[in-house]
Parts: C-alpha cells; structure tokens; sequence
C-alpha cells in the first residue's frame, strides 16, 4: 500500500493572501457580467430605437411619395380644366356673334333664310374605279 499515491492529504494553502486574489477575481468576474448584461440591454434600446426610427422614416417618405403622385395628377387635371376653360369662354364669346350662330344653325340644324336652297356635298368623295 505503500506504492499507491496518496492525493487527497495534499493540503491546500490557504492563506490571507490567496483569499484576498479569489475575493478580486469573483469581483471582477461579477462587475464583467454585469457590464456585459449593462451593454447588451443599452445595445437592445439603441437597436429598437434605431428600428422604430427607420420604420417612421420609411412610412413618411412612402407618404410624401403618395402626396407627390396626387399633387401632380391635381396640376394635369388643373392644367386640363383650365384648357377647357379657355375653350369655353372662347365658345361664349363666339355664341355672342351673330353670325356665328347662323352658321352652327345652317351647320347643325340645316335650317336656311326664306328663299334659300341648301346644297350639301359629300365630305370626302374619293372614288376609285
């Protein structure tokens, strides 16, 4: 029995010193954890942060891009409606001519002065043969 070595009477030294090296140890062990969990709570309100701007900013240009499409489509149906404006009050001022409305009574209601004979010639009259 005497050859079989004999580790569990091996004494551990124990002293103030060493005591003291363990206390640090587990102090800065516990003040890395501590830091680490600090950093990754402040990392997870900077990326939730940074989310919730990016998701305004994206929702807000999708807006003004809607806007830019209906504010143009109102300045061509302005422009149209102006256009037909001119015409028109160019039509008011015609219709306030006499003449002029002889001619689109003759034109459109074929109707003539007393003692008028109406002749009406084709358009176009293109024969081949």
């Amino acid at each position: 029995m005497r050859n079989k070595p004999n580790s569990n009477k091996v004494r551990r030294l124990t002293t103030e010193y060493m005591d003291k090296q363990a206390y640090l140890h587990e102090q800065r062990q516990r003040r890395r954890k501590g830091l680490i969990r600090r950093l990754l709570v402040f990392s997870c309100v900077i990326i939730i942060f940074a989310v919730f701007i990016v998701t305004t900013l994206v929702n807000q240009q999708a807006t003004i891009q809607e806007q830019k499409q209906v504010s143009e489509e109102l300045e061509n149906d302005l422009l149209s409606l102006q256009k037909k404006e001119e015409m028109l009050k160019e039509e008011i001022e015609l219709l306030q001519d006499m003449e002029y409305i002889a001619e689109i009574a003759r034109r459109d209601f074929f109707l003539t002065f007393p003692g008028e004979t109406l002749f009406q010639i084709p358009r176009s009259s293109t024969y081949s043969d």
